[in-house]
């Protein structure tokens, strides 16, 4: 090797072991102070924040509404030491469990359990869900108490009716060729396959006087099995009451007829109160008066001479209360009193249409009037 072979040589090994730092070799460690530092753990996000929740009133209450079954629905729910975001979740699911009702139950629904049922109306039993089961039976267990009053196969009747402006009433003729299919007890019931069938072709089953208290009650159920044991559930003048506001007792008015404002207050808890009457909904033709409320053995409004402005039954719950004030307001204030009075748990408010208020006894004695209408006078004995 020449001279400047040998030069270039060292030269080359110098740099080499200039360029690897000493003890690097793979037996020995790294030193600290120049071995690559782990890169830093990330500190964990921080929660994200909980969702708000409605805002609560200023009497704890967080309230809520929206349209479902036809009307208006609504929902107020004493928070105490929950959170308003349980609340609100607590309303939603209770507003979900309606809409599940109503897919059920509407006859307006093509897609319903109870449309496939009429649909199928003349033809063999078919299986039914255990809620739409329930309701048929209880329908006519109080179609049979009410003496045909309530029957939920007015329906085949009642669609010849419509009270939106611009109606006008069907025909005698369209009437008397459809009242035949009005007949509760052709609803048939096997309890043993929970199956069901409307046994003549035709038939029409209803069950928007007695579906909307059922919904009200599976609503209030939801809000109990959310924790929330103080509420009250509102839908179209169905109404069920739980609890009570920070221990005050829930009052419901009965609504004036004739203006705004309450006729007197229903001192009210775990108990259901509907009103019904003709003064929101009916159809005028002709100079003459339609209440939308139908009498399903004739098939024709129920006359004004029999008929009342505003119909309150209270019962222990809402499936109930809703049927027998329908009941109520097909039989006529004496009938309907008197009636109310022979069942056990309900009692009954009626405004005739000369203004007159009618109460029951034990309802009398809890009813709070405004101070400037100081309650009625008993009647002479």
């Amino acid at each position: 090797m020449t001279r400047l072979a040998r030069r270039a040589a060292a030269l080359a090994l110098s740099l080499l072991a200039c360029g690897q730092p000493q003890g690097t070799g793979p037996n020995k460690p790294v030193p600290s102070d120049i071995a690559p530092k782990p890169a830093p753990e990330a500190a964990p996000a921080p929660p994200a924040p909980a969702p708000p929740g409605p805002p609560v009133r200023k009497d704890g209450t967080v309230y809520a509404e929206t349209q479902q079954m036809g009307t208006r629905v609504s929902i107020n729910v004493y928070v105490g030491e929950r959170t308003a975001a349980d609340a609100g979740a607590a309303v939603e699911a209770a507003f979900a469990e309606i809409e599940r009702i109503e897919q059920i139950m509407s006859e307006w629904r093509p897609s319903s359990e109870l449309s496939q049922l009429n649909d199928g109306a003349g033809g063999p039993l078919r299986p039914l869900s255990e809620e739409l089961f329930a309701v048929l039976k209880r329908s006519k267990e109080i179609a049979e108490a009410t003496g045909g009053a309530f029957d939920p196969t007015f329906y085949a009747v009642g669609q010849l009716w419509h009270f939106d402006p611009g109606s006008h009433p069907p025909t005698r003729e369209a009437i008397k060729e459809k009242l035949p299919l009005v007949d509760w007890r052709s609803i048939e019931l096997d309890p043993a396959t929970r199956s069901g069938r409307l046994a003549r072709p035709g038939m029409k089953v209803g069950l928007g006087a007695i579906a909307k208290g059922y919904a009200v009650d599976r609503a209030s159920a939801v809000l109990r099995e959310r924790g929330f044991v103080d509420h009250i559930v509102e839908g179209g003048g169905d109404t069920y009451v739980a609890g009570t506001k920070a221990g005050k007792t829930w009052m419901v008015g009965i609504q004036r007829p004739d203006g705004p404002g309450s006729i007197a207050a229903i001192p009210a808890r775990d108990r259901a109160v509907v009103t019904s009457g003709d003064y929101q909904r009916f159809l005028e033709f002709e100079g003459v008066r339609y209440s939308h409320i139908l009498d399903p053995r004739t098939g024709f409004p129920v006359p004004e001479d029999r008929s009342m402005q505003s119909i309150t039954v209270l019962a222990p719950n809402a499936t109930d209360a809703d049927a027998y004030a329908t009941a109520v307001a097909v039989m006529g204030v004496e009938r309907g009193l008197e009636f109310i009075q022979s069942q056990p748990g309900l009692d009954a408010a009626l405004i005739t249409h000369a203004g007159e208020l009618r109460v029951t006894p034990e309802l009398a004695k809890i009813l709070v009037y405004p101070p400037d209408k100081p309650p009625p006078a008993p009647p002479a004995p």
